[in-house]
């Protein structure tokens, strides 16, 4: 069961909007003590996490309140599939290179859709979609491995180039470390971040992925981020990566450094440190990371 200050920090939602949604649209019915305090679920976690998502992209809270978290899951897979085959000519052209094998033009429709971006759009609106699409085409067997990854190895050049580009390393910055620990290869997260993080201002030192607990921490006692960002994709995460992890967050025994954890095997783990939030938060969305960074550069 989770409190009403775990469901916030959890979701992004202000405890006003979330009382709001509750006695306007019913959307659920927490649970409630002797007191009177409300409780949440593991169900009314994931479905008010399913309705911040769809809401933050314009569908009203009105239409989709009602419906159940299978529902909503069905309705967000059908709405992200239809700017690949509506709204994007771009990430079309993309997907027919390649699947003919050719990278180098989708490395060029990469490159040039740059140049009228903004990071943080080419983030959100190109790289985060194509990612999730080609992924989903593997799936669906319509790609192999062989073109995934080298779509994958694309992206990842574009990015720590532009990261590079962006990056001019000070004294006076504020630093983040971004890796994910052992047992989970997936770093797209903590790449599409970085880049972010980068276009701020931010030191930024990206490790990588599948990373040990051991080599991360040696690395935080001679970089001495602010922040280390951790990417944790699978879901649940294997055992060792939650042992893993524990170490990196028992190792930062500091107010001044935090741990931000995002992805979706973030959510399962988070729910264990409900008793010792001090110095870790989870990240919802490459907007709910933007924001936090530019907040962390003020406090600084």
């Amino acid at each position: 069961m989770y409190s009403i200050k775990a469901i916030t920090s959890l979701t992004g939602l202000t405890a006003e909007t979330l009382r709001a949604w509750e006695r306007r649209y019913a959307c659920i019915m927490p649970a409630r003590n002797s007191t009177g305090r409300r409780f949440y679920s593991q169900q009314d976690l994931e479905k008010l996490t399913l309705l911040v998502n769809l809401t933050r992209k314009g569908h009203p809270i009105g239409k989709l309140a009602t419906l159940d978290n299978q529902q909503l899951q069905d309705f967000q897979k059908q709405v992200s599939v239809q700017p690949s085959e509506e709204q994007s000519p771009l990430l079309a052209q993309i997907i027919d290179s390649l699947k003919q094998y050719r990278i180098e033009r989708c490395e060029q429709l990469l490159k040039k859709a740059l140049i009228a971006a903004e990071p943080l759009d080419y983030a959100r609106d190109i790289l985060l979609p194509a990612l999730q699409t080609v992924g989903e085409l593997w799936h669906d067997g319509k790609l192999n491995i062989a073109q995934e990854h080298m779509f994958s190895s694309c992206i990842k050049r574009i990015v720590l180039s532009m990261v590079n580009n962006l990056h001019h390393h000070s004294k006076n910055n504020p630093g983040m470390l971004f890796a994910t620990p052992s047992g989970d290869p997936h770093e797209f997260g903590i790449l599409v971040s970085c880049l972010i993080a980068a276009n701020q201002g931010y030191n930024c030192y990206y490790l990588g992925a599948d990373l040990p607990a051991k080599d991360i921490i040696e690395a935080c006692q001679h970089l001495k981020p602010d922040v280390i960002v951790m990417g944790l994709v699978k879901t649940p995460p294997e055992q060792v990566t939650l042992d893993e992890l524990q170490l990196i967050i028992d190792s930062v025994n500091s107010e001044a450094t935090q741990v931000w954890l995002g992805g979706s095997g973030a959510y399962f783990y988070y729910a264990q440190l409900q008793n010792d939030l001090s110095n870790c938060e989870l990240i919802t969305d490459i907007d709910h990371f933007n924001a936090k960074a530019q907040q962390q550069q003020l406090s600084n």
